[in-house]
């Protein structure tokens, strides 16, 4: 009689779909103007929701930023002007 003795070790991983996973995906699948329609129909659908009109302070900074930005556009635009001018004064 021969006894044998085993050990088995199994290992799985699973996702699972769970609602809010599902409703960020969605979320995040949508296009600017189409995430704002959708959060203002939650607005409207929910009344324990509110609405914040507080700038946080990243969206604070991505506006300067787009700000100096534009202000650098302005400013090569004119570094460019002066420099045809120059050009055409030589000529």
């Amino acid at each position: 009689m021969a006894l044998n003795m085993r050990l088995e070790l199994k290992m799985s991983q699973q996702l699972v779909m769970t609602p809010q996973l599902q409703q960020a995906i969605k979320l995040l699948q949508l296009s600017r103007m189409d995430l704002i329609a959708a959060v203002r129909d939650e607005l409207l659908e929910n009344p324990m929701l509110e609405e914040q009109s507080e700038i946080t302070s990243s969206e604070a900074q991505l506006q300067s930023v787009e700000d100096l930005e534009k202000k650098e556009r302005e400013q090569e635009t004119k570094d460019v002007a002066v420099e045809q001018d120059a050009d055409q004064a030589k000529e």
